[in-house]
């Protein structure tokens, strides 16, 4: 994801603890940081475990 320069708000959000350990899980196997993913999943409005099994169901059909 490029830089869109620099952010100047934070936004603070209160995660599930279960989720959040779900969340590391995949950041881990992506090997990417846990911001980065968390930027993403908030800016596409999806979960990439969700976009995978998606597009895996479609080219299975």
């Amino acid at each position: 994801m490029e830089k869109e320069g620099k952010y100047t708000k934070i936004l603070k959000v209160r995660v599930d603890p279960e989720l959040l350990a779900l969340v590391k899980e995949e950041v881990k196997k992506l090997d990417t940081d846990l911001s980065t993913y968390v930027r993403w999943c908030i800016r596409t409005g999806l979960y990439l475990k969700d976009v995978n099994k998606f597009l895996k169901s479609k080219s299975e059909e």
